[in-house]
């Protein structure tokens, strides 16, 4: 039996009385910051959407961008965070598998049982760099999902820009490796200047990245996403220069890309002190930014941010203490998510 690495801890709200949601807090062997997941009562605030349960999981104890000097400028993780190593997939898909149960077998919104569930891999750390441990805890989730009679609508890999990864994910959907739908991400968020906000871009250029991500639609049939932030007047801290994503630049990132391959994810920015100071767009210019994609023929989406008062996006929250502690029902779900992964984790 394996033993796992991490432990839940507590939890915060997310939106007014918790109607987004709740944040997740896992301690991580014996260290001083937290580990953290979050599941959405919806995937997204459009109405358009099916009825369906977003839950978004760490792959390591801080991101390993950080030690190597390449973390994402605008991420609380990254900033905040020091790099303690890659979770394992058993621990990846213990936090998946976790808050599935807790929405199943949440007494306050018995509506939630019935909604089909969304994996994200974007928490805390690069999933390009964990790439392995993803793939096995997708497999693993999947086979519990099975298990409870839970539908899965899709899974979503996500990655600041690292080609190997993107490389193996498409060899996986050549030989249909996985049960369920996963999909792509890619987090560009700019081309001109991208190395300012995503240093990650001096190792692996934008562009290289795109090649590869432009090749997906051939292989699934289904446009990867190219996630943008809506940044405004975002300086990072300790730097001078401020960066937008205003109209000038949305035109600029659109001429970079193309809408037969891909499709758009406009996403507000949950600014914070700890990454650096930031203004918002309003309603009508993230629109007019939206337009500038959509005339160029993309498929776009403009997602708010979930739980901002907790700046529950780009790392989530830092590691923060959790406002509330867990209590025996959980810690009675959290051993049940146990037997059910190390049931399936060798079939």
């Amino acid at each position: 039996m394996i033993k796992s690495q991490i432990s839940c801890v507590g939890y915060d709200l997310l939106g007014d009385f918790g109607k987004d949601g709740l944040r997740y807090a896992w301690k991580y062997k014996d260290r001083s910051f937290l580990v953290e997941s979050a599941a959405f009562v919806r995937k997204s605030k459009l109405e358009d959407v099916p009825n369906v349960s977003g839950y978004t999981s760490s792959v390591s104890a801080g991101c390993i961008l950080k030690p190597i000097g390449l973390a994402c400028r605008f991420c609380r993780t990254g900033s905040m965070i020091p790099f303690a190593g890659a979770l394992t997939a058993y621990d990846i898909a213990k936090q998946n598998v976790f808050m599935v149960l807790t929405d199943m077998y949440c007494a306050d919104h018995p509506d939630l049982n019935k909604n089909a569930r969304e994996f994200a891999y974007m928490g805390q750390g690069e999933p390009g760099y964990s790439y392995v441990q993803v793939r096995e805890a997708i497999k693993i989730t999947d086979k519990v999902m099975n298990e409870l009679g839970q539908e899965v609508f899709r899974h979503i890999v996500a990655t600041s820009g690292i080609p190997e990864m993107i490389s193996a994910y498409k060899d996986d959907m050549r030989n249909h490796t996985f049960k369920n739908r996963v999909t792509m991400h890619y987090s560009l968020h700019a081309t001109r200047n991208r190395e300012f906000i995503m240093p990650i871009d001096t190792l692996y250029s934008y562009k290289q990245v795109l090649a590869e991500v432009n090749e997906i639609i051939d292989i699934t049939g289904e446009k990867p996403c190219i996630g943008i932030m809506l940044f405004k007047n975002f300086v990072p801290r300790g730097k001078t220069n401020a960066y937008s994503n205003d109209i000038d630049q949305a035109r600029v990132i659109a001429n970079e890309l193309d809408p037969e391959k891909v499709r758009i994810s406009l996403c507000e920015f949950n600014s914070s002190v700890d990454t650096g100071t930031s203004e918002a767009w309003n309603y009508d210019e993230s629109h007019l930014i939206k337009k500038v994609f959509e005339d160029r023929g993309f498929e776009v989406k403009l997602f708010s941010s979930f739980g901002r008062e907790k700046n529950a996006a780009c790392g989530t929250l830092g590691g923060a203490v959790p406002d509330h502690s867990c209590g025996n029902k959980w810690e009675k779900l959290e051993k049940y998510a146990e037997e059910l992964i190390n049931k399936h984790i060798y079939i």
